[in-house]
């Protein structure tokens, strides 16, 4: 069944990059050194690079190019990066060669109004050339002071939209009910659920800017969307030496939930035997999954083949349960028909599709209206980046925060505030306030899960029958055997469909033509323990966090079971492969579905109660990935999302 050596491959120009980004390819290959290019531009088309190393004019300043080519009065933005090992840092812009003389001249500008002191420099654009410069040649005069932060490419910009469709409020008298510290999953849906069901004052305290309205699968530009996603991510960590935690996160409005992949599969049983009781009942009682699937808009139907696909896996693999992989894709007009053999069919079209979910569409929609469930019990500040939390004995009283667009520190006070930025950024907001920690375990335990991933793609052979280049299907399969066979299996037919978005006709049939191959892509997800040994370190404020996560090898002793299975399954489907090749292992993390940093308990060992609470004080709360006791073989979004709505009844009910 092996593929002949000189057999074409047929993938379309974008296949492995699509996988990648789907989350079917593992994790960046190791690129080249090169210590004045950030990694994201080492992944871009190839461009001219300006570099300009510098630790003085370094953000919350900023740093522009201008040249003669685009006006004087026109601003080239780049970023600012730190190396590999955290020291040093340099701004950089990526120039297209096709769009400048090969001689060019240019001047940098400090914060949009001071050029460089010296004349302007001519650089030679050559394609994969680069000049670089120090701030011991460039200078500006009297740079006003600003606060200095660790973030690469942490984005801070106000603009007329910006302040339309997210005003804020910078009085710092008034006096929330809630306050929310970040907008992502946990933290917008929290905000929502407290002013709408609960009519509850609440601020959102959000470090990013308004980067995109809505997740990046509702727009244009598929492509275009996945540079966009890697160009937007902040560098807040830097590894220690032997630990492997890959990616960045992103910080703007929405956070990471703008750019995540929509998957929502729940916990098994056997799962939530490592979390508190009360919190596995919750999830699976009708307030817990069941109302968090209905707000991410989980898909209902994929079509014909996909129904016809999983109803044969079914009868083929009698030990596994065989679904539809879930995703929140809106249908709104969608409705089901039929009993015995369950079919979909278009109901009266009333409701407008929201695409794939993101926290950015919740917000700026209460925003955009009036009323209790619109804006008048909702605040949002963005560009506000959280220094602190001031506590008096067990009580939290204020959050301490720097408005990067405005220069100035805020101090804004709240009933209960609540930790919703992140793994990383919430252990680190809890260090950096030196918060009581009776279990010392603030920062311990950063852990994600293993993965296995079946190869690069397979195809289907000719005489198979579930071959058709127009198909496409996204399967979920776990074992029957529970916590025996612990692991999610992800099975997806043509993965060129994932997302494919397209306006133009003809970019869609670019970016999907397999030449009649039908490819099939596989992996699987398997649970972890928390490691200990992982840990955040903060180092201060203008520092970036250490993190010490080391590979992760819990799965490997199911890579055995894991092959057959993967045969098992190519051999049903028809798919050329051959039996005896190995299948990749991922052991490193990304800080996308890590966890556990500031992890929940029902026995006072963790960090917070079932309730989410920190232990040592009566109001401040965490609401984000970081309270996974235990890191689950499914995405962590929905159970996130459960979590809380959980805590916004929580915190709804209890009197002010």
């Amino acid at each position: 069944m092996e593929r002949p050596d000189d057999a074409p491959d047929r993938r379309p120009p974008s296949f492995q990059h699509l996988l990648y980004h789907s989350g079917w390819l593992g994790h960046e290959p190791p690129a080249p050194p090169a210590p004045d290019i950030p990694r994201w531009a080492r992944l871009s088309r190839k461009l001219f690079f300006v570099t300009l190393r510098t630790e003085k004019y370094r953000p919350n300043h900023l740093v522009t190019l201008r040249n003669k080519r685009d006006g004087w009065d026109q601003d080239v933005f780049g970023a600012y990066y730190t190396d590999e090992a955290g020291a040093g840092g340099r701004w950089v812009f990526g120039l297209d060669p096709a769009r400048y003389p090969k001689s060019l001249a240019l001047r940098f500008v400090l914060d949009r109004a001071k050029p460089m002191q010296q004349g302007d420099v001519t650089v030679d654009v050559a394609a994969g050339a680069a000049a670089a410069f120090s701030d011991e040649e460039i200078t500006f005069a009297d740079p006003e002071p600003r606060y200095v932060h660790p973030y690469d490419n942490l984005t801070t910009t106000t603009t007329k939209i910006q302040q339309d469709a997210v005003p804020s409020n910078f009085d710092e008298s008034v006096v929330y009910d809630v306050i929310v510290i970040g907008s992502g999953m946990g933290g917008a849906v929290l905000a929502d659920g407290l002013t709408d069901t609960h009519n509850r004052r609440v601020l959102v305290l959000e470090a990013g800017s308004l980067v995109h309205q809505t997740h990046i699968d509702n727009l244009p530009g598929y492509e275009h969307n996945l540079v966009a996603a890697w160009n937007h991510q902040v560098g807040n960590y830097v590894n220690r030496p032997g630990s492997t935690l890959m990616f960045g996160v992103q910080m703007n409005l929405g956070g990471r939930s703008v750019y995540w992949e929509g998957l929502i599969p729940r916990m098994q049983d056997w799962e939530l035997v490592h979390w508190p009781a009360n919190v596995g009942t919750h999830l699976l009682g009708p307030y817990g999954y069941e109302r968090a699937e209905r707000l991410l808009r989980k898909c209902r139907t994929l079509g014909t083949y996909q129904d016809r696909l999983v109803r044969k896996l079914r009868r083929r693999f009698c030990d596994l349960h065989v679904t539809d992989l879930p995703r929140s894709v809106h249908q709104p007009n969608i409705s089901r028909r039929g009993c015995w053999r369950p079919r979909w069919s278009i109901t009266e079209v009333t409701e407008t599709s929201t695409g794939v979910f993101s926290t950015a569409d919740l917000l700026l929609d209460s925003l955009s209206f009036g009323g209790p469930v619109g804006g008048d019990l909702l605040t949002v500040n963005l560009n506000h980046l959280v220094t602190g939390i001031e506590t008096v004995g067990d009580e939290a009283r204020a959050v301490v925060c720097q408005d990067l667009a405005g220069g100035v520190e805020r101090r804004y006070r709240g009933r209960a505030i609540v930790l919703a930025a992140g793994s990383l950024e919430s252990p680190r907001i809890a260090l950096a306030s030196g918060l009581t920690d009776p279990n010392n375990l603030v920062g311990v335990g950063l852990t994600d899960h293993p993965a296995f991933f079946g190869s690069h793609g397979y195809q289907l052979l000719p005489s198979s029958r579930f071959r058709g280049a127009e198909h496409h299907a996204k399967v979920l399969l776990w074992h029957k055997g529970g916590a025996a066979h612990p692991y999610n299996v992800e099975l997806l037919v043509n993965p060129q469909y994932w997302l494919a978005r397209h306006a133009d006709d003809d970019v869609f049939r670019q970016m999907t033509d397999t030449q009649g191959v039908t490819w099939v892509a596989i992996k699987f997800l398997t649970d972890s323990p928390l490691d200990d040994s992982n840990r955040i370190h903060y180092l201060g404020p203008a520092q970036k966090l250490e993190v010490e996560v080391r590979p992760n090898n819990t799965g490997i002793h199911l890579q055995a079971e894991v092959i057959d299975l993967r045969n098992r399954i190519l051999e049903y489907l028809g798919a050329d492969f051959v039996p005896s090749d190995g299948i990749d292992y991922a052991a490193f993390g990304t800080v996308h579905h890590a966890g556990g940093s500031l992890r929940m308990s029902s026995d006072h060992s963790g960090v917070v109660d079932e309730n989410l609470k920190f232990e040592y004080y009566r109001n401040l709360y965490c609401c984000d990935v970081s309270v996974f006791p235990h890191i689950p073989t499914a995405n962590p979004s929905l159970t996130l999302v459960a979590l809380a709505q959980r805590l916004a009844d929580y915190l709804g009910t209890m009197s002010g």
